[in-house]
């Protein structure tokens, strides 16, 4: 089986075998969520272009490598003043694809973290935009500072992001949801949409996100996304302990 479009509720059951192995041992977060990265991509390669994990995670507690690419987009935006090291930022930890260098964070130009600074500064990413709104949480929460929203509510959450038509797809601005088109079309890409889930008492979260070069309906995201959900449970214990390598 190749393709999500044609994955039963049995399918998703019998990842979790590969998955629950690739936790057994694991020393961080960011090991167990490029091992899940790499197990669905290779399952649905057929499927799949590109699929990534992020979490949610304290500027302080970022590798130098993150630190400084935060703080140069920071910089770039015009925000700096408002990083601290409380500050959550969605961070890239796992990702497999179509390119040799999709498949290792380290080697990310453009996507390493996103700051979660401000809500206008999340709502000129229509994409993070859109997923953060989809996902349950919103974006008030970022202005107050409130990461108590993102402990009670993320646990919780069901929402998923979804974009049915990557070429097509708009916001109430009019712009594209997925803002690189070049990536669209040289990978083919159809819908794009993902899920996450958050842990109690806790300010981390996480987000997998699927580019595929199929067409998905809202239905069939929902079903992936459910089938998928036992990875939050699995990760409960590790991602209190240690998230970078």
């Amino acid at each position: 089986m190749a393709k999500i479009s044609e994955a039963r509720t049995t399918t998703w059951q019998a990842f979790q075998g590969p998955i629950r192995q690739g936790i057994t041992g694991a020393k961080s977060f960011e090991e167990v969520a490029q091992h899940y990265t790499t197990t669905l991509y290779k399952e649905l390669d057929e499927s799949i272009a590109l699929i990534r994990l992020f979490a949610t995670v304290p500027y302080g507690q970022l590798p130098l490598h993150n630190k400084n690419f935060v703080s140069n987009l920071a910089e770039s935006k015009g925000i700096s003043q408002s990083i601290h090291d409380q500050t959550l930022v969605l961070s890239l930890l796992g990702t497999s694809g179509e390119e040799p260098a999709w498949n290792d964070r380290r080697n990310s130009q453009g996507h390493v973290g996103v700051p979660l600074v401000s809500a206008a500064f999340i709502e000129a990413i229509p994409m993070m935009s859109r997923l953060l709104k989809q996902l349950g949480l919103g974006l008030d929460w970022i202005d107050r500072g409130d990461t108590d929203v993102v402990k009670h509510t993320m646990g919780s959450m069901s929402g998923v992001f979804f974009v049915p038509d990557a070429t097509s797809e708009v916001d109430h601005h009019g712009r594209k949801i997925i803002a690189a088109q070049d990536f669209v079309t040289k990978y083919r890409i159809k819908t794009v949409f993902g899920w996450g889930g958050g842990y109690l008492g806790s300010s981390i979260f996480y987000v997998t996100i699927i580019f595929l070069r199929e067409f998905l309906d809202d239905l069939q995201a929902r079903q992936t996304a459910a089938g998928l959900s036992f990875f939050k449970p699995l990760t409960a214990n590790l991602v209190k302990q240690k998230i970078f390598t």
